[in-house]
This record gives structure tokens, C-alpha cells and sequence, in this order.
């Protein structure tokens, strides 16, 4: 005859709230950009997606 003795229960860890929203409440999507190592090297030196951010907010639209 056995008995039976109770697992402990491990809970699993709670999952942090992630990327705080932006300032503006304006949603995010994923942009996926083909590049060479070294041109993915000098991107991460010039700041990464925020410098690219900036740059596009700042750029004008040509005139059609």
C-alpha cells in the first residue's frame, strides 16, 4: 500500500505589463526592413527605430 503525498504547486511567473503605450495614445505596428550586417550596425549606433521615428516625423512629403 502507498500514499499519496501532495506536489507542491509552483505558480508560474506573472508576465510583466510589456511596452508602456505612447504619449500620443497612437497604436504601433511592425515594420520589417531588409538591410546589410554593417547597415544594421551603423542603424543601432545612430539610435535604432527611435532615430528612424524622429526621422520620418521630421521628413517633408514630396509635392505630387
Amino acid at each position: 500500500m502507498f500514499t499519496l503525498i501532495p506536489m507542491a504547486t509552483k505558480q508560474p511567473p506573472q508576465r510583466k505589463p510589456g511596452r508602456p503605450p505612447r504619449e500620443d495614445g497612437e497604436k504601433t505596428v511592425p515594420v520589417a526592413v531588409r538591410m546589410t550586417e554593417g547597415q544594421r550596425d551603423k542603424l543601432q549606433i545612430l539610435g535604432g527605430a527611435p532615430w528612424v521615428r524622429e526621422r520620418i516625423e521630421k521628413a517633408k512629403l514630396p509635392k505630387e
